[in-house]
């Protein structure tokens, strides 16, 4: 995981609606040297921009020029444009951050699902699309909101009242099981099996997730909202926020997989647990 720095004209151009947790990382310059960072509002649940630094004039040069060069590309690297150190990927800090998105993941999902049934897009006189979106419902619920507690609470497990190795250890495949076995220590054993089963986890979750939302949204965009004469402004405004929080939900869901690639890559191999 990597600082990144993005170069602005001035603040307005950071729009916090569009940002993840996974953004919150990034540093912003703009044309004066003045640096912004962000911050989550856990109170509020909003990211907030905060100024960091101002950059010294006789550095500003040098920042602009680094800002608008692409580094050399590295095939074994996920590299973006870029200024200052490249920082080692931390999976602990990884899946805090995933945890703490589920939590709004879980409130946000049923959310999409009073928005949808509020907006009655769908009429209960139209029996077969009644029925496939309440089954999307019930499964948006069972694979999806209940999943989510689910991994919350095998992290709170690992991180509170970690069970046995031997009791992890059975619930891993062949390969994972061998890698394992190469780990001495037993706490890095510990540390080991909580990854996998947070990746494992999360990213099966996050793949029915993606699934079940892709479905909803498909089936959303075939009623022609633009065509009902009948339907209130009310109805207008809950279609439109369930259509935007589906696309901010995919958008971070797929940012989620990319981490758990990340994490995967540390799990297929014993090295980093090795001391």
């Amino acid at each position: 995981m990597k600082t990144r720095f993005i170069r602005i004209d001035d603040i307005s151009q950071i729009d916090t609606s569009k940002i993840s947790t996974f953004d919150l990382a990034n540093r912003y310059i703009d044309k004066y040297g003045n640096m912004y960072g962000l911050r989550y509002n856990k109170a509020e649940r909003k990211v907030e921009i905060v100024k960091i630094m101002r950059t010294p004039r006789k550095h500003a040069a040098y920042f602009s020029q680094k800002l608008q060069r692409k580094p050399e590309k590295d095939e074994s690297v996920h590299q973006d444009d870029y200024l200052g150190q490249v920082m080692e990927f931390d999976p602990e800090m990884c899946i805090t951050q995933i945890v703490e998105t589920i939590k709004i993941h879980k409130d946000r999902l049923n959310g999409i699902i009073t928005s949808i049934a509020n907006s009655n897009i769908i009429s209960d006189t139209d029996k077969m699309t009644w029925n496939t979106m309440n089954d999307y419902f019930r499964n948006l619920d069972m694979d999806g909101i209940q999943a989510l507690e689910k991994i919350n609470d095998i992290y709170t497990e690992f991180n509170n009242y970690p069970r046995s190795i031997i009791y992890y250890q059975s619930k891993l495949d062949t390969k994972h099981r061998r890698i394992l076995d190469e780990i001495p220590s037993e706490s890095s054993k510990l540390k080991y099996v909580k990854y996998y089963e947070m990746w494992y986890q999360v990213r099966a979750t996050y793949k029915t997730i993606i699934k079940i939302l892709s479905d909803i949204r498909f089936l959303l965009e075939q009623q022609h909202i633009e065509e009902k004469r009948n339907i209130t402004p009310f109805q207008k405004q809950t279609y439109s926020d369930a259509i935007i929080s589906i696309d901010n939900t995919l958008a971070e869901a797929n940012k989620i997989l990319s981490n758990c690639s990340l994490i995967e890559d540390i799990i297929n191999s014993s090295k980093a647990f090795v001391k």
